[in-house]
């Protein structure tokens, strides 16, 4: 479709020059000269501000080398525009020469900012310095090619004789620009540095209708024939696939990129979502699987426990095998109770100290009755919690203490006292406990009980709960308790 509609109006003209070859008067033609150069200058010059304005979202370097270049082309154009045959003078007197000489100029250097920036890596970063150097460096080349056309224009090969037409200068100068287009054309067919292939078709687009505006600048006689209106057509319509280019390398590439980023977003949180269900879903299940494993527990527990109590009724008048079912009941009972606080609990590998404690003191009570009415029992324990592998040893510490005094440390109940203290300090734990009974004989001894009591405590506190123990049965019963609360790790 480009080239059909290049080709077809130079066709026309070149096949049908009665019909289609004119030239036009130089108020009409100046006009029409001025609305497209200016429209080229606005394009220009927004490429400029798009290219630079959006460098700091997109950091597109290409774009922004790009920009710089069309601000030195804009310049040139606007001055091409002032010094056009037509004009009021721009400096110096205008001519058909002065607004060539300008206009090849910018050609050339368009051509040469397109074939450099394909070799711009886009995602190379430019320090503020140094994109002010470049904008600095783009005003100095505009100020040079100033003064060389308007104060040194004989420094400058003439391009256009005045009855004559163009000179073979400014024909081969066109041709060198055609050269430079194919060459552009070329590397940009092939380049990967582009943003898209959308990019790369205005880019052809826009090389393919600048070499047909050059091809009808270089057969021209007069500044003011068809071939000229020809050419500037051609020029607008380049210069806007241009434009369109630069817009989807500094707008649209970042807001794709902004979309593209949203979409991996919005379905990495869709996928997370899911993924979390999943495992919420898998963590209930393992949390009623655990809680049930804590109730068959304290289920066989208890089976053994009514075992025991059944083979002990063929004995009912033997007292020994009594003591021994009841103090093993009491202990069965005590490790039963930790899972019953861990199953009503919703953290399934700890439990509350001071509740356990409490649950503790009402079930040794409530079994022996008989003794327990009338003792101040005074438990005192902070909110800490403790983990299933230490809240067992140590509610077997706490029965068997309790116990104890309540069978054997009271003669008389009145003023009968048990005072138990429990707290936390850190990654240390406290546990001291007395009573206002009779006290310990002299002679006692833990080591030598055959027994089940005192000898068993000791060694649940210092072997399996790596604490330290100290008995004082002189006045009353003391026991003072210290264990570290971080000897296990968390399984649930």
């Amino acid at each position: 479709m480009i080239l059909v509609f290049c080709i077809i109006p130079m066709a026309c003209v070149l096949l049908f020059p009665s019909i289609f070859y004119n030239e036009y008067p130089i108020e009409s033609f100046v006009v029409f000269h001025n609305i497209t150069e200016i429209f080229s200058i606005i394009v220009s010059f927004s490429i400029f501000g798009l290219g630079y304005s959006s460098y700091s979202q997109s950091r597109n370097t290409q774009t922004y080398f790009l920009s710089i270049g069309f601000l030195v082309i804009g310049l040139i154009d606007f001055m091409h525009t002032l010094g056009y045959k037509g004009m009021p003078d721009f400096v110096t007197p205008n001519s058909g020469n002065k607004s060539t000489q300008f206009w090849i100029i910018s050609r050339f250097i368009t051509s040469l900012v397109f074939i450099l920036a394909i070799y711009v890596k886009p995602n190379r970063r430019f320090s503020s310095f140094s994109g002010n150097l470049y904008i600095f460096v783009a005003l100095l080349i505009v100020g040079i090619v100033y003064l060389l056309v308007i104060f040194k224009s004989h420094l400058i090969p003439d391009t256009y004789i005045h009855g004559v037409g163009l000179t073979q200068f400014k024909k081969n100068a066109e041709l060198v620009i055609m050269f430079m287009l194919v060459v552009a054309i070329v590397l940009y067919s092939f380049s990967k540095s582009l943003h898209s292939d959308k990019q790369r078709k205005y880019f052809l687009g826009a090389f393919i209708i600048c070499f047909f505006s050059e091809l009808v600048f270089a057969v021209y006689t007069s500044v003011f024939d068809v071939f000229n209106v020809l050419g500037h057509i051609y020029k607008v319509v380049a210069f806007q696939f241009i434009y369109k280019a630069v817009f989807v390398s500094a707008i649209n590439e970042p807001y794709e990129k902004l979309i593209h980023s949203n979409e991996l977003l919005s379905k990495e949180i869709l996928e997370n979502e899911e993924y979390a269900k999943v495992i919420q879903k898998s963590l209930k299940e393992k949390e009623n699987l655990i809680g049930e494993i804590f109730h068959r527990t304290k289920n066989s527990i208890e089976l053994v426990r009514s075992l025991l109590m059944i083979q002990s009724s063929d004995f009912p008048n033997d007292q020994n095998i009594r003591k021994i079912v009841e103090n093993t009941s009491l202990k069965i009972q005590t490790m039963s109770l930790v899972h019953d606080h861990l199953y009503q609990n919703k953290d399934l590998s700890e439990i509350q100290v001071s509740d356990y404690l409490l649950s503790l003191t009402k079930l040794v009570k409530t079994m022996y009755s008989n003794l327990g009415n009338g003792v101040d029992i005074q438990l005192d324990a902070n909110q800490g919690v403790l983990l299933l592998d230490t809240a067992v040893p140590l509610g077997l510490i706490f029965t068997e203490l309790l116990s104890n005094s309540l069978k054997y440390a009271f003669t008389d109940v009145k003023n009968a006292k048990i005072s138990i203290k429990f707290r936390m300090d850190g990654d240390r734990s406290h546990f001291e406990y007395k009573d206002n009974g009779v006290g310990l004989p002299t002679s006692f001894d833990s080591y030598d009980q055959k027994k089940l009591g005192l000898n068993l405590l000791k060694i649940i506190a210092e072997k399996q709960m790596g604490g330290t123990l100290s008995i004082d049965g002189t006045q009353g019963f003391s026991l003072q308790f210290e264990f570290p609360n971080n000897l296990y790790k968390r399984r649930v």
